[in-house]
């Protein structure tokens, strides 16, 4: 959500969480769209067979073509941003991540709807304050905790850098886009993102297992603050990987497949702002967590 924030600061755009002209055409041509809800169903239900990278790949092939809209999701009628808690016509990069988590560690929609708060939140019930705004500081680290995700990138090179966040309330309210902010439980300190630098990822290709999160790491500025700015997901394609991500360039605005290294050479390009490189998260099979929070909240099917 926060890598949203920096493209709308810089457009001057506001929060609405409505879907742009041509929104809706560009969802049509998603696999999702052809969907109908019970279908939707037994394509989840089926995913559950497979090992969950898989299921990602999988899964995260049918929002393909899927509108990005700005502020997709919020509380769901309640708090600074009234949005709906579900919606599959339209998302962000962070969203599309998150969503694409919840379905493949449940076994019907309705599951999924319920994972995907426990992804979004660090607690329950949902609200503004307890929202999982900082990818470094809060949705990584929460997701690790809870057993969805696992840190990847010391498990292809023990040696790789850690980019480091720095959260002090005093400095990072000054940032305009980031006053929005102020009513939530942001925590304070320094946290790090372990990432593989820009310049050795291609060498590294090999070693990262599709399905993985994949999270661009910018180099430090006071002026954003935050260190992630973008993330997607790495599947197969052919005899090599691609990255499915929601892209926000104004020439696309929807869910796009890229080949991994041609998304590597885009990132190069940035000079503003400059891509020092990506973290990597392990999707995990979160069968425990998924079961306690869904007979929590008395999901079954």
């Amino acid at each position: 959500m926060l890598a949203l924030l920096l493209a709308l600061a810089a457009n001057g755009a506001g929060a609405s969480g409505a879907a742009p002209a041509g929104a809706a055409a560009a969802s049509a041509g998603a696999p999702l769209a052809r969907l109908s809800e019970a279908q939707l169903d037994r394509r989840i239900a089926a995913a559950q067979a497979l090992p969950i990278g898989d299921r990602i790949q999988e899964l995260s092939r049918l929002f393909v073509g899927t509108a990005y809209v700005d502020f997709p999701l919020g509380e769901g009628g309640t708090g600074p941003e009234p949005q709906a808690r579900f919606r599959l016509d339209g998302v962000d990069c962070q969203t599309y991540v998150e969503t694409v988590l919840a379905m493949a560690n449940a076994r019907s929609l309705s599951q999924a709807k319920v994972l995907l708060d426990d992804i979004r939140y660090a607690s329950l019930p949902p609200s503004f304050a307890t929202r999982n705004h900082f990818t470094e500081a809060q949705w990584l680290p929460k997701n690790i905790e809870k057993g969805y995700l696992r840190s990847a990138v010391e498990s292809i090179d023990a040696r790789a850098p850690v980019s480091e966040l720095v959260l002090e309330k005093a400095s990072w309210t000054q940032v305009p886009f980031l006053k929005r902010l102020t009513s939530a439980s942001i925590p304070e300190g320094r946290f790090g993102v372990r990432y593989l630098p820009l310049a050795e990822a291609r060498a590294h290709a090999g070693s990262i297992a599709p399905g993985s999160v994949i999270l661009v790491v910018r180099e430090a500025d006071p002026k954003r603050v935050v260190r992630v700015s973008h993330m997607g997901i790495v599947v197969r394609a052919g005899a090599g990987l691609a990255v499915r991500h929601a892209s926000s360039v104004p020439t696309e605005r929807r869910v796009v497949e890229e080949p991994f290294d041609h998304y590597l050479d885009r990132m190069g390009e940035f000079k503003k702002w400059k891509v020092i490189g990506f973290g990597l998260a392990l999707p995990l099979d979160a069968k425990a967590r998924a079961a306690a929070i869904l007979g929590g909240n008395g999901v079954k099917n």
